[in-house]
């Protein structure tokens, strides 16, 4: 094949995106098609573990079919994806290894773990998020291999001589997985590497408009929140933040964009706070919908336990939104504290729905996200890479 690096991931890029590590996927296709090719799982009927020409979006990208894999948006599956996806890149990586190109990029554990054992010419790894993923799982038995997990994941990436390494997280974050790996990874290799968004796409609109357009009402204060319906992403601390906030006499309305297992759960504590009627889920929409519904909103949370550089804060500032978050990776950075937003170091739910009041008087949050999320544009993402990564160069 004459293209310059396998891309490797744990999803498939050509379908709608549902969270960031899709939409970086998705990215790299719009940066690089014509110099990479793609191996990946999908929920389509393509010839299985073999390359075929795929068209997208009027270009012919070289695809390996590593599996099938279906999940559905509101169900836990029985056995974790992270199997599965495994148990699809291992008995795959014979087959994709055999091929003239020995650069790989490699965007998950899973495909890393089964990559490990072969030998490259160069490997670029990304951290989507430097947490630990099986410690905060989203089955808790899981939880109790996290450090197994993790330790393997250190151990094969110097196994498999990776020399460059990105990281979606900010530089405190990165500085505590290097701590955690205990001499396995080496900081000079590991790049602090931001998600990118498309501004050509998240920019703003008319809050009237779309409102008119997603039949919301005028008159109530919308919040809006992105991202899977798991516990990771702090659903549960939103209501709980939103009571305080009604105790305030707000008429507000809460817009869950995205979708998750944790669905009914979420309705269940919603009813039991009796603030049912002030919440919707959109289920997970196309990402047209996602800018409408930022543009609509009055104002944006994020409520994780944790993130890696949150793609979804990067497009509510590509909205020109104020945010108020949890202390996670990169809001330190994205959120200057009383201009757009406010980052709440605490997770008590009073300090939350008071730093939400707050934020829906700030004057000038506008044009200080607009300002942030430039320089974060989809439009660098070639160059910053082909800068760190000789195969793209």
């Amino acid at each position: 094949m004459s293209i310059d690096a396998i891309f490797c991931v744990c999803m498939d890029p050509w379908e709608e995106p549902k969270n960031g590590q899709a939409r970086f996927a998705r990215q790299m296709l719009h940066a690089f098609s014509g110099r990479i090719a793609v191996a990946g799982v999908t929920n389509e009927k393509l010839p299985l573990r073999r390359w075929i020409d795929r068209p997208f979006e009027g270009k012919i990208i070289k695809f390996f079919n590593m599996g099938k894999l279906h999940q559905e948006d509101s169900i836990k599956p029985i056995i974790p994806l992270r199997v599965v996806v495994y148990y699809y890149a291992k008995i795959s990586m014979p087959i994709i290894h055999s091929t003239c190109v020995k650069n790989i990029f490699i965007e998950s554990p899973e495909v890393l773990f089964a990559a490990a054992n072969y030998k490259w010419n160069s490997v670029c790894y990304r951290f989507a998020g430097v947490s630990n993923p099986v410690a905060n799982s989203r089955y808790k038995w899981a939880r109790l291999f996290g450090a197994f997990f993790e330790r393997k994941m250190f151990l094969d990436l110097n196994k498999i001589n990776v020399d460059s390494i990105l990281a979606s997280a900010d530089h405190k974050a990165i500085d505590e997985v290097v701590a955690r790996s205990k001499g396995l990874l080496n900081r000079s290799l590991i790049h602090h590497f931001p998600t990118r968004v498309d501004s050509d796409l998240f920019q703003p609109f008319s809050k009237i408009e779309e409102r008119k357009v997603l039949n919301l009402d005028n008159d109530k204060i919308i919040i809006v929140s992105c991202g899977r319906l798991n516990w990771v992403k702090g659903w549960d601390f939103m209501l709980d933040s939103m009571v305080f906030l009604q105790k305030d006499g707000r008429d507000f309305q809460v817009i869950f964009v995205g979708d998750g297992e944790d669905r009914l759960k979420l309705f269940q504590k919603a009813k039991e706070l009796k603030i049912e009627k002030n919440i919707f889920v959109t289920g997970f929409i196309p990402n047209g919908e996602v800018q409408s519904y930022l543009n609509a909103a009055d104002l944006c949370v994020v409520t994780s336990h944790n993130e890696g550089w949150s793609l979804a804060m990067l497009e509510m500032l590509s909205c020109g939104k104020a945010i108020v978050s949890t202390d996670v990776s990169g809001a330190n950075e994205m959120i200057r504290s009383g201009h757009n937003g406010f980052v709440v170091k605490e997770r008590n739910p009073n300090l939350f729905a008071d730093a939400i009041s707050k934020a829906l008087e700030l004057k000038n949050a506008r044009d200080v996200s607009l300002e942030i999320a430039a320089r974060y544009s989809t439009k660098t993402l070639a160059p910053d890479l082909a800068s760190i990564w000789n195969p793209l160069s």
